[in-house]
Parts: C-alpha cells; sequence; structure tokens
C-alpha cells in the first residue's frame, strides 16, 4: 500500500497532517510520510508496517507464550501431584513389608526387593507400578501368612495415569493394585498383552479400562468397537472388567457426537457378545471444570471422581452374576 506524488486525503498516522507523498500500513490501513515512517522512499522494505502495528503484534505473541506457559505449568503441577501420590504409597506400604523381627527380637531392614517399585519414566513411555515382591531365603523369622490380595489390574492410555495409586488408596489394604498406561495408545494397544497380564486373576479379580477408545477414535471416525470388545471378552472371561466409557473431548467438541455414539455402541455390544464379565462406567458425571484447561485430561479433581466412579463400580459387584450389562449410557 504504496503512492509517490499523488495527493492524498487523510491525515498521517504520526503526525495528523495531511499526506501527499508516503506509505502505508499494511495492517492498519494508515497513511504516514516517508519521513514520518522512516522508510525515506525505500520500497525495498515493503511491506510495511506501522509502530503500533508491531508492538501490537509483540503483544499478541506475548500474550500467547505466557497462555502456553500457564498451561504447561498446569501440566507440571499435575505432575509433582502425581509423583507425590507415588511416595507417598511408598511410605505408606504395610509395615510389614519394610521391617520383619528375628530371633533376637531386634528389628531388621527388609531388602529392597519388599520394596514398592516403580519405573517411572517419561510421559511418553509406559508407566508401571508393580506389587511388591518377597525373597524368603532374606527373612530371618517369617510373618505370620496373610491373606491372599484380591489384584486389580489397571490399562490405559494417558488417561490412565495416576489412577492406580488413587485406586490403591480407595480400595485398601485387602487389594494389590497394578498400574499399566500407555499415553497416546489405541484401545487394541492399551489391552494387547491383557491376556498374558491377567492370566492369573480368578473371579475374586478385576481389570480396569481406562482410555484408548478416544485415541481410536480421533484416528477413525468410523472406529467400529465391537472388534476390541470381543478380542478383550475373550481373554478376559476368567475375570471381572470394569470399561470406562469414553470421556468428552472438550478439546476437540466436534468429535463429542461420535463419542457419544461410541458409548451407546458400547452398551450395546457388551450384551451382544455376551459379555457379563464386563461393566460399563458411565463417566458422563464428570465436568468441564474436572478437566485441564486444554480440555482433553482429567485435572486432579477429575481423576478423584473417576476413581471413585471405579471403586464403586468394584465394591459394588466382586463377582458378577449371568445377566445383561446395566445401562448406563442411555439414562
Amino acid at each position: 500500500m504504496t503512492t509517490r506524488g499523488n495527493d492524498l486525503s487523510g491525515k498521517c498516522g504520526a503526525c495528523r497532517r495531511k499526506v501527499s507523498q508516503g506509505t502505508g500500513c499494511e495492517d492498519c490501513g494508515l497513511w504516514f510520510h516517508w519521513e514520518c515512517s522512516g522508510t525515506n522512499g525505500d520500497f525495498a522494505i515493503l511491506p510495511w508496517y506501522c509502530n503500533s502495528c508491531v508492538q501490537a503484534k509483540i503483544i499478541k505473541k506475548q500474550e500467547e507464550t505466557i497462555l502456553s506457559l500457564k498451561r504447561e505449568l498446569e501440566l507440571a503441577r499435575t505432575e509433582i501431584d502425581l509423583l507425590k501420590g507415588e511416595l507417598n504409597l511408598v511410605d505408606n506400604c504395610p509395615e510389614e513389608f519394610r521391617t520383619v523381627s528375628n530371633s533376637r527380637r531386634k528389628l531388621k531392614k527388609v531388602p529392597s526387593s519388599l520394596d514398592f517399585k516403580f519405573a517411572l519414566t517419561s510421559r511418553f513411555e509406559t508407566l508401571v507400578m508393580l506389587e511388591p515382591q518377597t525373597d524368603g531365603d532374606d527373612i530371618d523369622q517369617p510373618v505370620s501368612e496373610a491373606k491372599p490380595k484380591r489384584k486389580i489390574l489397571v490399562l490405559g492410555s494417558s488417561h490412565g495415569r495416576g489412577i492406580g495409586q488413587r485406586l490403591q488408596k480407595a480400595m485398601g489394604d485387602a487389594y494389590a493394585v497394578t498400574s499399566i498406561f500407555k499415553p497416546n495408545a489405541d484401545l487394541s494397544n492399551v489391552t494387547g498383552d491383557i491376556g498374558k497380564l491377567c492370566k492369573g486373576f480368578s473371579k475374586e479379580d478385576q481389570v480396569v479400562i481406562v482410555g484408548g477408545p478416544g485415541n481410536s477414535l480421533e484416528r477413525n471416525l468410523n472406529y467400529q468397537i465391537e472388534k476390541d470388545l470381543s478380542d478383550i471378552a475373550q481373554k478376559t472371561s476368567h475375570t471381572n472388567v470394569r470399561f470406562v466409557g469414553l470421556f468428552w473431548r472438550h478439546d476437540k467438541p466436534w468429535i463429542n457426537r461420535c463419542v457419544r455414539e461410541i458409548n451407546l455402541r458400547l452398551e450395546r455390544s457388551l450384551v451382544e457378545v455376551g459379555a457379563a464379565h464386563i461393566d460399563a462406567i458411565d463417566v458422563s458425571s464428570i465436568l468441564r471444570s474436572e478437566h485441564t484447561v486444554h480440555g482433553l485430561h482429567l485435572n486432579p479433581r477429575g481423576k478423584d471422581k473417576l476413581t471413585r466412579l471405579i471403586a464403586e463400580s468394584i465394591k459394588g459387584r466382586h463377582i458378577p452374576v449371568v445377566m445383561g450389562v446395566q445401562n448406563h449410557f442411555l439414562g
């Protein structure tokens, strides 16, 4: 937007005098004298932007940077809360796993093989919380034999991060919770090893699936959940499964129509494949305020609510009877 030698109507954006020769700002459209713009008639620097528009661009960029940093800060705080929870779980593990009494009644530190172990890796890798392991050769005087704990295996995508620790606290010492999550994994990847992982499970135990279908749906809006459900049902017929429904996508609301359809088909499919041992858990009560600012994942408050929903489902029915699956999503 330039001119030279023309009689221009309007005033200079800097000195407010009439402009007869000058250049115009590409953003705001105001005209400036050559000397006021600092271009001195040099066409090589075009397109040209006035100082006000340049400053506005800088401010906008800084605001975007600040917003991005705030989101990263919230994610970092969530990560810290999860790590604190994991450390608290180690500190609060039962006394018999940390110390035993020898024949002289002196306390002896149990070898590290009895401690809770965590493989903490980056957010892009699998997080596994292993159950405490024992080695009888390292104990001078064995403690009294405890009642075997019921087992809970939590499998999930990034939505499963931190659920294992929370669920262990909610279910108490009668259960031993193992958590494995694979960020950004689809359902077939999340449950790929489910048969091996729950091989020793019984009807007293539970497998909880948190996330996976959402990633499958995002990659293919025509995703059919029935095939994955049939595979899961066949590999887990000897135990119980709690299948968490799809979460609303507040970051991509246009997908929510498909999310609702998948949740409805999930309910119907469990009946069609005869999966009486699988219960669907409705998560429609989880609010927008219980998601992160970005809108994809749950914040700590949302994960607390999800944990309560899972715990209530498990405590409500330890050994499922042969019947149709309750209608969680049609109400």
